[in-house]
């Protein structure tokens, strides 16, 4: 019978480099384009769910990321890239509800005249 070998642990990273985590990278853009859109998305309105998308995707990913690096042993780098995506996809979130209700609401005031006429 043959016998299932485990394959050997990767070599060891020459001394000095460290990869930089993949998730880390994505978290920290996904954040930024959230705060980015979520601000624009108080003047253009469908954008808010596209900023909100965009901040779960950055907080969980800065989580995932972080998390992978810390278990790493020091073979990875960008547990700040982790915190700052994972910071900046919750604060992408907030404002994009924010802008969600703000919408909600004007919309709602915008048509607050004519369902009043309706009463006279």
């Amino acid at each position: 019978m043959y016998r299932y070998q485990e394959s050997p642990p990767p070599p060891p990273s020459p001394a000095g480099t460290k990869n930089t985590n993949t998730l880390a990278i994505i978290s920290l853009i996904s954040g930024i384009l959230s705060v980015v859109i979520a601000i624009s998305s108080l003047c253009i309105g469908c954008l808010g769910f596209v900023s909100l998308l965009f901040g779960i995707a950055g907080a969980v990913m800065g989580f995932m990321a972080k998390k992978k690096i810390d278990e790493s042993g020091g073979q990875q780098s960008g547990r700040k890239m982790a915190v700052i995506g994972m910071i900046l996809g919750l604060v992408g979130i907030v404002l994009s509800i924010v802008a969600i209700v703000l919408r909600i609401i004007f919309g709602g005031l915008m048509m607050l005249p004519a369902f009043l006429s309706d009463f006279q």
